[in-house]
């Protein structure tokens, strides 16, 4: 039988785990050492074949015990040759049997392991493919057509019926694409991790004193307002009584947790603006879900289409900025960061008021 075949055969027996060997470090040495001799490759070789004793092995190569000792402790030292039993020989002492490891040695030249590379990739475009799977999700909803609901709904029977494939290839198409666009962008680099940029003074303010943690949280809320979508469309369409309850509690909650999800944005990062989309998302997910069922049936009410940004402007923000100044509010009293100044507080505190100045004066002038 070749080498090849004998290899096979050992590590059809149920071989353990390899062992990954870069080119630098001691563990590499120790194995180009042990294979750099003939001699060593010789006994390695006879060993496949079956199992030998040194004194075997010296009467197979022509050489000394002692020599051949060296050679196996070296092969041994790499884990390249393990002892498998001891038997006694014809005087009656014991000796040791070597075998080829079933340890399979790899040698990694210049890049991490493949287990290592995977890794890598999943915790860098776990995110983005998540994205792109709530992403296709939306757009198979958008395709079958989003239900009427509350006040825009009708008696109007309906026309086609909801089954578990409406809208299926949509789906599928919009994730392969999105898979394809986060690949290709992660060929460019687009998310590797750049480093970490410290912010102070009026950027925190806005945006946050770390940029890793300000994208991060953009892009939850990004994830949010997309599950907001979904979730109501749960509960319009009423697919499965009880993931459409679970889905009806979750929509009644979400404006609350989006506020909730500020104040901790807040006094995790600070980022005024990031607290704003925060608080925003559970509105936009919902107009956006509105929107989408008027025009898949045919147009765009233009009052419905401007309620969203009124209702992001008027409701939202300064719901948002109470968010942040309890956020923040907390953070300074347990020495998170150094204190807003007046002069933010007095505007941040202004702002519902203004909002519900600005919409009280609206409704008097169109009534």
């Amino acid at each position: 039988m070749d080498l090849a075949g004998r290899l096979v055969r050992r590590f059809r027996e149920e071989p353990d785990d390899p062992t990954v060997v870069g080119l630098e470090g001691e563990d590499a040495d120790r194995v180009f050492d042990a294979l750099g001799s003939g001699t060593s490759r010789a006994l390695l070789r006879a060993c496949y074949e079956e199992g030998r004793t040194r004194s075997q092995l010296a009467d197979e190569l022509g050489t000394s015990v002692q020599n051949v000792g060296y050679h196996v402790d070296k092969l041994e030292s790499a884990g390249l040759l393990e002892a498998v039993e001891t038997r006694y020989g014809e005087n009656g002492r014991e000796v040791t049997v070597y075998e080829p490891s079933k340890r399979a040695v790899v040698i990694a030249a210049g890049e991490p392991g493949v287990v290592d590379r995977l890794a890598a990739a999943v915790d860098r475009l776990f995110v983005p493919l998540v994205l792109a799977g709530l992403v296709a999700m939306v757009a198979g909803v958008v395709d079958r057509g989003p239900e009427r609901i509350g006040m825009l709904g009708d008696d109007a029977a309906r026309t086609t019926e909801i089954t578990a494939t409406s809208g299926t290839a949509a789906a599928v198409v919009t994730f392969l694409v999105g898979v394809l666009v986060v690949l290709g962008a992660d060929r460019l680099g687009a998310f590797d991790r750049p480093d970490v940029e410290r912010r102070s003074g009026l950027a925190r303010l806005l945006i946050g004193r770390s940029s890793e943690s300000t994208h991060r949280y953009a892009v939850s809320t990004l994830a949010g307002a997309l599950v907001t979508f979904l979730a109501l469309d749960l509960v319009a369409a009423g697919t499965g009584h009880r993931l459409s309850i679970a889905a009806w509690i979750g929509v009644q909650l979400v404006i609350p947790l989006g506020a909730i999800a500020a104040a901790a944005i807040a006094y995790a990062n600070d980022g005024l603006v990031v607290s704003w989309a925060a608080a925003s998302a559970p509105f936009v997910g919902i107009w956006g879900y509105l929107v989408a069922g008027e025009f898949t049936r045919g147009g765009i009410d233009p009052i419905l289409f401007a309620l969203g940004p009124a209702a992001v402007a008027l409701v939202a923000a300064p719901l948002g900025s109470i968010a942040y100044l309890v956020g923040r509010g907390v953070a300074t009293r347990r020495g998170r960061g150094t204190p807003l100044s007046r002069r933010a507080i007095a505007v941040l505190i202004a702002h519902p008021f203004t909002a519900a100045a600005i919409v009280a004066g609206w409704l008097r002038l169109v009534g």
